[in-house]
């Protein structure tokens, strides 16, 4: 850690230390200064300051953020500070329901791209899924994990079974449909940028 040549400003060591190690901690967690500060619900010009040691966070501050991230104040002080991977409890979890079916969307922060997605998704019997409403962009790809899925990809049919799987951009036209009347159909899927 540099030091200047004027007097510290008071707090100054402890601001520098608390801004190198929530740095540390984002970079190694794959986040950027803007999605963290998007999930703890402060501006980027805080955090910016914050792990530039310009400004030293109360308690409650730093509490926010690294619930955020998540990581608990022990672990952040801790003297072998380790990042452990990620840990999302199925509230974290974004929840969209439409036409039928329940998604259950984690963002992939371990990884250098941002925009990657792990879902659970749950078709009720006879729910249909087109692609009009779904990013556009990037790959997914998805394995069944109970009942059967249809998948309609640019005109041509395929069922898929318990432990089938699929992988294709999402610029292609398709559509997800359970077929079944009776059963509710789990897919567990992935999608990552092109």
């Amino acid at each position: 850690m540099s030091g200047g040549s004027g007097a510290p400003q008071q707090g100054g060591m402890l601001s520098g230390l608390v801004g190198e190690r929530l740095r540390f901690v984002r970079e190694k967690m794959g986040l950027s200064q803007r999605e963290l500060a998007r999930r703890a619900q402060v501006t980027n010009g805080t955090l910016s300051n914050i792990e530039q040691g310009r400004v030293s966070p109360s308690v409650a501050s730093l509490e926010k953020i690294l619930t955020a991230i998540p990581m608990s104040m022990q672990e952040f002080f801790s003297e072998d500070l380790e990042v452990s991977p990620s840990i999302y409890r199925r509230e974290h979890f974004v929840h969209i329901h439409k036409n039928d079916t329940d998604y259950f969307i984690m963002p992939l922060s371990e990884g250098q791209q941002s925009g990657a997605y792990l879902a659970s998704q749950s078709y009720s019997p006879g729910a249909r899924v087109s692609s009009e409403w779904m990013v556009h962009d990037g790959i997914i790809a998805g394995m069944v994990v109970a009942g059967t899925l249809e998948l309609i990809l640019e005109g041509v049919e395929y069922l898929l079974h318990e432990g089938d799987g699929f992988n294709f951009s999402l610029r292609r036209a398709h559509s997800f449909r359970n077929s079944s009347s009776e059963h509710v159909c789990r897919v567990v899927s992935v999608s990552f940028p092109e």
